[in-house]
């Protein structure tokens, strides 16, 4: 009897999974989607978090105008990056759900779920259900796609994989009709406008239409013609979102040739990470400085035996399974496509970055499931150790990424593990500005010095010397500031900052001084509140009332609030300033 109800237990668990149907595999999918990214749901705005939604009121109103203005200048539309869909997405959020992180969280887990069942669409037209599963499982739960799915601002990137994937889908039918391609190219121009990535979709069903049915490719090349212009005018005339020079970014620094030195170790470390995810970090910006055997050559061999495999499979799908070399062909495009446009040969704002192997990692898995297939019509006797094997893979995959969500739970616990295993300014900075943030300004100028001693900017020049105005050291405040000023390349925000710092700084003790700080600041800044706040006040002291009245005026005109407007009621009525905190 126990021996009956035992076998019928194991049986009522088998059909879960046996016969594996799609609708099985996509519910599975589901569930361990959402089993391994609970973790992060609770995470709080960290990084670019906090400058793209929580610090940007572009979006705080829901508005047509910004729904315009997304297309033209904005956060989104700077640094030569060109993204109004990007921007738009993040206003809506913003509209329903505000300061509240659980909601953007689940949302982009919800995204990355989306994403992987149309990855195993995708694989099943080509791949049994059973391979098609388990790599749109390692898609799903990879550490490499952490900083895609756990990171908010880096929703892009699954956004713009979504419209792109379901553009894929629609076009790899025998024959197309009108209606589809308007969807498909649609999809394509939303997919590019999200993020820059997106273009490769349309290289990749041009690419697919070549290799499995040439009968409409006339009518494809058209359409891509199109959209890439439209693309064009938009960013270009419309956005003015032209290719910048990125000064504080290691790799950008780098000569054409040095970028190219480098490519070995940053090609090295997708592949590695892929393969082998145990050092995970955000923000790197390394470079290949020397070439010596640990960062240049062994990566350069590493590299070299990984394309030399990939190669000897295409020769034995060439040789023995002629009818899948086209299906290599097309994933082998897919991986390379997506890997060349992050290899440095125009330099982005990190030298790697896991986000960014979103899209070749669909490539990489095709090719692996080729490879597969190819063992398994080998070795069928395997097949239950191959079983075996893809569970602890998938296990392991899983653990991994739920330990690594737990450094993503706020900007003080993701830097402070980070810099463990590669340090740079930027990081040192945001690890400042996390203490800064929960009231430790000790702990923070100590990082603010590092971040100063690695590559002194604007930024971290700024927050030393807030921090230290914080501890009551006016003079090495005064003397960061001043720095700031000295060695400002552009105007930028902490400019701006130096400036209002600097004559508030002096309104009590040399009003002179302060005046000349407000009106430099004005010179650059004309439409700052802040400012003709200080200018008022230090006017006022140097007994110019007529003067300090206008100059009030405009600080309320410019920056209504209670401070200006008392600030204006007090001069009017000849009465004295007393101001602790700046404008």
């Amino acid at each position: 009897m126990q021996k009956r109800e035992r076998e019928e237990q194991e049986f009522s668990i088998r059909n879960y999974f046996v016969p594996l149907t799609t609708s099985k595999a996509i519910t599975w999918i589901i569930l361990i989607g959402l089993l391994v990214f609970a973790n992060m749901l609770f995470n709080e705005f960290l990084w670019d978090d906090i400058a793209y939604i929580i610090n940007n009121p572009q979006i705080h109103t829901l508005n047509i105008q910004f729904l315009i203005d997304s297309f033209r200048g904005s956060l989104f539309n700077s640094g030569g990056e060109y993204r109004p869909i990007t921007a738009i997405y993040f206003m809506l959020l913003y509209s329903v759900f505000g300061n509240s992180s659980f909601y953007y969280h689940i949302l982009q887990v919800c995204l990355h779920i989306t994403n992987s069942i149309l990855v195993f669409v995708l694989f099943k037209k080509f791949f049994s259900n059973k391979l098609s599963f388990f790599l749109s499982l390692i898609f799903l739960i990879h550490p490499i796609q952490i900083e895609a799915v756990s990171y908010i601002a880096s929703s892009g990137n699954p956004l713009f994989f979504l419209f792109g994937i379901t553009a894929v889908l629609l076009s790899i039918k025998d024959h197309v009709s009108n209606r589809n391609f308007l969807v498909i190219f649609s999809l394509l121009l939303l997919s590019t406008l999200t993020r820059e990535t997106g273009v490769l979709f349309i290289f990749l069903i041009l690419f697919y239409r070549l290799l499995f049915h040439k009968k409409q490719i006339r009518v494809f090349i058209i359409y891509s013609l199109i959209i890439s212009f439209i693309y064009l005018f938009l960013r270009f005339v419309v956005g003015g979102a032209f290719l910048t020079k990125l000064t504080l970014v290691s790799i950008a620094k780098l000569s054409l040739l040095g970028r190219i030195i480098t490519i070995p170790a940053i090609f090295y470390y997708y592949i590695k990470t892929f393969f082998l995810p145990l050092s995970l970090s955000v923000d790197q910006e390394w470079i290949v400085q020397h070439i010596n055997s640990s960062i240049f050559y062994f990566p350069l061999l590493i590299d070299t035996l990984f394309l030399i495999s990939i190669c000897l499979l295409g020769w034995y799908v060439f040789k023995k399974q002629k009818n899948q070399l086209s299906l290599f062909i097309f994933f082998l495009s897919w991986f390379l496509m997506g890997i060349a446009l992050h290899l440095q040969i125009f330099p982005l704002d990190f030298t790697v970055s896991d986000r960014w192997f979103y899209f070749p990692m669909v490539g990489l898995l095709g090719i692996v499931a080729i490879l597969i297939q190819s063992i398994s019509k080998q070795y069928k006797k395997l097949q239950t150790l191959g079983y075996v094997g893809a569970v602890i893979i998938i296990c392991l995959l899983s653990i991994r990424t739920i330990i690594r969500n737990t450094d993503w739970q706020n900007q003080l616990t993701l830097f402070s593990h980070d810099i463990s295993l590669q340090d740079n300014f930027d990081s040192e900075n945001n690890l400042g500005s996390a203490y800064t943030q929960i009231g430790n300004s000790k702990l923070a100028l100590i990082h603010y010095k590092k971040s100063v001693a690695l590559l002194p900017n604007d930024t971290n020049l700024f927050n030393l010397g807030y921090t230290y105005e914080q501890l009551g050291d006016i003079q090495n405040a005064i003397k960061y500031y001043k720095e700031v000023l000295a060695n400002r390349n552009s105007h930028s925000t902490f400019t701006l900052y130096a400036f209002q710092a600097l004559g508030f700084i002096y309104t009590n003790s040399d009003p002179k001084t302060a005046k000349q700080y407000a009106l430099n600041g004005l010179y650059e800044y004309p439409n700052d509140g802040s400012l003709y706040a200080i200018l008022a006040i230090s006017e006022y002291r140097l007994h110019e009332p007529t003067d300090a009245l206008l100059s009030a005026e405009k600080a309320k005109s410019f920056l209504p609030n209670e401070e200006t407007n008392t600030l204006y009621l007090l001069i009017l009525d000849n009465k004295p300033l007393h101001f602790t905190d700046s404008f």
